[in-house]
């Protein structure tokens, strides 16, 4: 199709939608992912304190509140401490783990938690790379009225974050993925497909702009979509009249030339049988002025009669040449006119028997025709048609053809009906100018409206017309309709 370039997929609106879903659905996640691993810190530190505090009332069951340093061991690794204590308002303080526990590198406190603090706590740790020791404190989960503090190393943590951070981020890819999928097909199918359809229809009518065939038929959707179909519709079918008509006028200015002459000769016809009309009369008078003599005025009544009886036989013929030459002048100023006037046909189709069709316009040139029943049924305007194949019949008596030969045959959603005539052919001239109003006449004096008009009608019901052949053994016109 002229001017269609053809667009890869990575070029084209489906893909940077489905990028655009991506990278929308990511930042979504992000923004959840952040919140998600601070609260994954802060449970991961309130499990600490739960653990310690259970260990830490297994050592309030003993009956002295001492355990033997194995079990201490024991204890701490279950809780993932180095060393531990609680304490609530009205006991005293249980402590495990060694008398000297090693000192901490940051305290955490998260009795108060912030949101912010939290996040940037999170995001710091799972950058850092360094070893470290912190202590904890806070209300146990198990009894919010115990406070516990915890000491331990800040990398197992640090760890399991990570290991949550990389299921959240393939998570959410997969998240991602799948919704900028769904997306972007919802918006191929709602959007990309129409718009498509859209661009494709202005390039059929950037084509030819004159077919009405080409105009986009909308789609009775009632969403923006199918708005914008509708007004382009309704545009295209502006240009197309505007076009129509425009085409007509410069064919009118064009022919312009052409008529000036063959309206000179018509007049120059209509003036010389216009002297002759007077000459004649002239005579007339002459001969009315004769008085016969008594001697002879047998003989001389029998002369004047005669030269009444001739001059009435040229005054006849004169005024019917100037009535002929007359008629002509009209003929040709009104098909000019008209044809600067038509609008765009308004077909009315219906379905037809080409058949019928094609005798009811033989009668208008009385050709045997051959290949009537091959024909079949088409859909179409009955008058519309009827002017086509009436032109095509008086084009190939005019070539002076003695028979006609019509076939079809399928083409898709149409039939091509090919009309063959035998006569002499179209000259080279008339070949060049077929379609052109005004220039494509193949005999002296005709307007060469005929085929630009039949063409019209043709593609204002969907089809058109176009010449197959000609030559010395004849001229094949096909006429394309759509199928019954």
């Amino acid at each position: 199709m002229t001017g269609e370039r053809r667009v890869r997929f990575w070029q084209g609106l489906s893909a940077r939608l489905m990028l655009l879903t991506v990278l929308f659905v990511m930042i979504a996640e992000v923004l959840i992912f952040a919140p998600s691993i601070g609260r994954f810190r802060l449970t991961y530190l309130q499990t600490v304190l739960a653990d310690a505090h259970l260990a830490l009332m297994a050592v309030e069951a003993t009956p002295d509140g001492m355990v033997d340093m194995d079990l201490q061991r024991r204890l701490l690794a279950n809780a993932g401490t180095l060393g531990m204590m609680a304490w609530r308002p009205d006991r005293p303080k249980l402590v495990l783990g060694p008398d000297m526990p090693p000192d901490s590198d940051v305290r955490y406190d998260i009795r108060q938690v912030m949101f912010f603090p939290l996040i940037a706590d999170a995001f710091s740790a799972l950058t850092r790379r360094e070893q470290r020791i912190i202590s904890v404190i806070g209300p146990s989960p198990k009894d919010p009225s115990v406070i516990v503090e915890a000491l331990l190393y800040e990398q197992p943590m640090i760890v399991e974050m990570r290991d949550y951070g990389w299921r959240i981020l393939a998570l959410s890819a997969f998240i991602s993925t799948v919704a900028a999928a769904l997306v972007c097909i919802s918006l191929h199918w709602l959007l990309v497909r129409p718009l498509r359809r859209l661009s494709t229809a202005m390039l059929h009518f950037q084509e030819d702009p004159e077919d009405p065939a080409r105009i986009l038929a909308a789609s009775p959707s009632l969403n923006e979509v199918g708005e914008a179909e509708r007004r382009l519709a309704a545009l295209q079918s502006s240009l197309a009249r505007a076009l129509h008509q425009q085409k007509r006028l410069a064919a009118v200015g064009t022919g312009v030339s052409k008529i000036a002459h063959d309206l000179k000769g018509v007049l120059t016809t209509a003036l010389l049988e216009s002297d002759r009309l007077e000459q004649n009369a002239g005579e007339s008078r002459a001969v009315l002025r004769v008085r016969p003599s008594a001697p002879g005025a047998g003989r001389s009544l029998r002369r004047f009669r005669l030269e009444v009886e001739t001059t009435a036989d040229d005054l006849r013929e004169t005024t019917q040449g100037i009535a002929r030459a007359l008629e002509r002048a009209i003929g040709l100023a009104t098909s000019t006119l008209r044809y600067a006037s038509e609008g765009p046909p308004v077909p009315v189709p219906v379905r037809l028997d080409m058949a019928a069709l094609c005798a009811d316009a033989l009668r208008s040139g009385p050709l045997p025709c051959q290949g009537l029943e091959t024909v079949g049924w088409v859909t179409a305007d009955r008058d519309m048609l009827l002017r086509v194949l009436e032109n095509l019949v008086r084009n190939a008596v005019e070539a002076g053809a003695s028979r006609l030969v019509l076939s079809a045959e399928p083409a898709g959603a149409f039939r091509r009906i090919l009309v063959r005539d035998n006569g002499r052919g179209l000259p080279a001239k008339a070949r060049e100018n077929l379609f052109r109003p005004f220039s494509g006449s193949a005999r002296p004096g005709g307007t060469g409206l005929g085929l630009p008009i039949a063409r019209d009608l043709l593609r204002a019901m969907g089809g058109d017309l176009e010449l197959a052949d000609t030559g010395p053994d004849g001229t094949t016109f096909v006429v394309r309709l759509p199928a019954g």
